[in-house]
């Protein structure tokens, strides 16, 4: 036998009826003014044509100084990364000759090696040992 039976998965402690951004004369309460000014704010940010001309000046005052701050941060990050790539390419480059010459020095010396090998078989001498 099946029951019938309604459930509900609403907001836990929310009760039937009651507004959690409206008092009962319809004035809003401080959760339902954030809310309003949040709102406001998204509406504003779509449709820039609902702003007063004051509005305007400050938000362009705003995003001008971000601009400032990105560019003046930039500057900074690119000297301590121009710092970084030269002390980079110093330790490359030390790197680098240090492998040249031990290679240098160990192909001069199998050169050597078998130079001196090629004389001595040369002169009938065994270079077995």
């Amino acid at each position: 036998m099946t029951e019938n039976y309604l459930s509900h998965h609403g907001i836990l402690g929310q009760r039937w009826g009651v507004r959690r951004f409206q008092n009962p004369d319809g004035t809003l309460t401080d959760a339902g003014k954030k809310r309003a000014i949040k709102q406001d704010r998204k509406r504003a940010a779509k449709d820039r044509s609902i702003l007063s001309d004051e509005e305007l000046d400050t938000r362009i005052k705003r995003l001008e100084k971000e601009k400032r701050l990105r560019e003046l941060t930039e500057q900074e990050v690119g000297r301590g990364k121009k710092f970084a790539n030269e002390a980079l390419q110093n330790t490359g480059k030390q790197a680098i000759q240090k492998i040249a010459v031990e290679g240098a020095a160990a192909g001069v010396g199998v050169a050597v090696g078998v130079g001196v090998k090629m004389f001595l078989e040369s002169k009938g001498i065994s270079t077995k040992m």
